[in-house]
């Protein structure tokens, strides 16, 4: 069967993304400023990618997602399906934090371009302030909710690392609530490093309650919020990465206590 699923994977995966990069283009231009047609297109991509991949996606508290109010999303990050899930689970406009580096790849690299997800050379910290305004603005007038990953790459074991205070720039410039997500599962079905599938599974998105940043400022509130983020995504059931006696990423996961 991991034959079986690595070439059902490597045979339509292209397909669907560049299929779902033509249609989700063509969207554009019926609604290109709100981008919601375009959207829709990527959520059907998501949920196709996941189906070939023989990923089951599983959202636990669902409700807590507010797409109508200004909330900077914040998860862990273990496999490009990662993005899949979040996109089909999501019931509003997301837009992804992403690597500059990743604007180059056919059809995911161009359709960031396109759909106004964000990229961030992280080589030049001058542009951090003034994309922080452009999401900003875009969370204001078009409630699109930025959806970035923390940790700053993709986790090698599936365990959550420290979290980069300055991710955290955003939220804390706008007073606007961190929404912690745990991306359980997708480690397991294609890791970092992995062309394929390994293996059927589940991917769990643990919906965490909304954190609060009124009255945080500067570095060191940056740094507070991380540290809370990092907290909420723990309770959640994440492995921790920086105990050196946590539970294996393969143990099952903690129910959700938040």
């Amino acid at each position: 069967m991991r034959v079986v699923r690595a070439v059902v994977f490597a045979v339509f995966a292209p397909v669907v993304t560049a299929l779902g990069f033509v249609f989700a283009t063509l969207a554009l231009v019926f609604d290109p400023g709100r981008g919601r047609a375009s959207h829709a297109v990527a959520r059907l991509w998501g949920r196709a990618m996941l189906a070939i991949s023989g990923a089951r996606l599983v959202v636990t508290h669902g409700d807590r997602f507010q797409p109508d109010v200004p909330r900077v999303l914040v998860g862990n990050h273990a496999s490009y399906l990662d993005i899949c899930a979040l996109v089909a689970a999501f019931p509003g406009q997301l837009r992804f934090l992403a690597r500059k580096s990743l604007l180059w790849l056919p059809f995911i690299g161009w359709y960031i371009r396109l759909a106004g997800h964000f990229s961030i050379d992280r080589d030049d910290p001058r542009q951090a302030l003034a994309l922080a305004h452009t999401m900003a603005d875009r969370m204001r007038r078009h409630h699109k909710s930025p959806m970035v990953f923390p940790e700053g790459t993709r986790s090698r074991d599936g365990r959550l690392a420290a979290l980069k205070a300055g991710t955290f720039h955003l939220p804390v410039m706008l007073s606007a609530d961190v929404q912690p997500i745990a991306i359980l599962g997708s480690h397991a079905i294609l890791p970092k490093g992995a062309w394929f599938p390994r293996r059927a599974g589940t991917i769990e998105l643990r919906v965490g309650a909304p954190i609060a940043t009124a009255g945080l400022e500067g570095s060191a509130g940056r740094k507070l919020l991380a540290e809370r983020t990092r907290a909420a995504l723990l309770t959640l059931g994440l492995p921790d990465g920086l105990a050196t006696d946590g539970p294996s990423p393969t143990d099952t996961a903690a129910p959700p206590s938040a």
